[in-house]
């Protein structure tokens, strides 16, 4: 075999000339290795089996399947820890243990307890309420570090001007969980922009299933409106608040996705879907070699305000027009 008129045997021959030719090669393979397809791991800490978080997800996957369809491998592992400080670390120490790529979290305990205990691995959320005011992030343009995602904010002060405009509102209970920043950040958000209008506030605290009926109990002859504050322990037992609701004449309002359709009256929803997407924009991104900290932090763009008008007559409430031309989507 021949090499510009030189037989081949003669370049092994020469150590000088085999030298620079064994290095030639490896500068044309190394750009080659560098465009091989690299499988990659993404570990998901999703709490319970909340409907929001669920329709978040699943809607993460198709994206990311898709996003992702030209790459290596993508391997999901999911976990599903209980709604408590210490399941939420085990979860993402165990992401940390075998050897996540990204890590997804869904709600702010969960991507609290991983920028404490992630070990700089990039970090994905979405649902996160307000990532700046619970101390997440520095920046939504700019959120530094290793964390970036989606936030779920909604404005509390539509959500409730809508429903001043259809109730008389003088006390209003709050159930809020005191493991749930986003929980305790809602409760007081209520409390200031209810003061302001001469509403008297009633936090009601949480801690888990077997408080609920017992703070329903105390709070209901005090009452008049009761409002659900973003919890994972106060989602996984809607059907026993919306069961007191009902029983007692009192409309429950929430900033919850899905808590309308379950019997609560008003509702200020951030979309899923639009979570789910946007994070699996981001793992893409930072998979290609995207800085988490480098990626804007999104806020809700589909926000819809539900109002369920049967909900409204079994309380014998007429929702007024000026209410109705506010809501997005209306349950008859």
């Amino acid at each position: 075999m021949m090499c510009n008129g030189v037989p081949l045997i003669r370049f092994f021959r020469h150590p000088r000339i085999l030298i620079p030719l064994v290095a030639a090669c490896l500068l044309i393979l190394i750009p080659v290795v560098g465009w091989c397809k690299k499988d990659a791991l993404v570990a998901v800490v999703i709490t319970g089996d909340l409907p929001r978080y669920q329709l978040a997800h699943e809607a993460f996957i198709h994206k990311l399947e898709e996003l992702t369809q030209d790459r290596g491998k993508v391997t999901v592992y999911v976990q599903r820890p209980n709604p408590d400080v210490m399941s939420w670390i085990n979860s993402i120490r165990k992401a940390v243990g075998i050897g996540a790529d990204v890590i997804v979290t869904y709600g702010a305990p969960a991507t609290l307890a991983g920028k404490s205990e992630g070990r700089n691995i990039p970090i994905v959320f979405a649902e996160v309420y307000d990532p700046v005011a619970l101390g997440i992030i520095a920046d939504i343009g700019r959120p530094g570090g290793n964390l970036t995602g989606m936030a779920g904010q909604t404005p509390l002060e539509t959500l409730l001007h809508a429903y001043y405009l259809s109730k008389d509102v003088r006390k209003i209970g709050v159930l809020f969980s005191p493991e749930d920043q986003a929980s305790i950040y809602q409760k007081n958000k209520l409390v200031e922009i209810a003061e302001k209008k001469g509403i008297t506030v009633l936090p009601a605290e949480v801690n888990g299933p077997g408080d609920l009926w017992k703070e329903l109990q105390t709070l209901s002859p005090h009452i008049d409106s009761l409002f659900v504050a973003e919890s994972a322990v106060l989602e996984m037992s809607a059907a026993k608040i919306m069961d007191f609701s009902q029983k007692n004449g009192i409309p429950v309002i929430s900033q919850i996705h899905g808590f309308c359709d379950m019997g609560a009256l008003m509702t200020l929803e951030a979309d899923p879907f639009e979570q789910g997407n946007g994070i699996a924009g981001y793992v893409s991104e930072i998979l290609s070699g995207k800085k988490p900290g480098e990626l804007p932090v999104r806020t809700p763009r589909k926000v819809a305000l539900v109002i369920n008008l049967n909900v409204a007559r079994e309380l014998g409430l007429k929702i007024p027009f000026q209410a109705l031309t506010l809501a997005t989507r209306v349950i008859r």
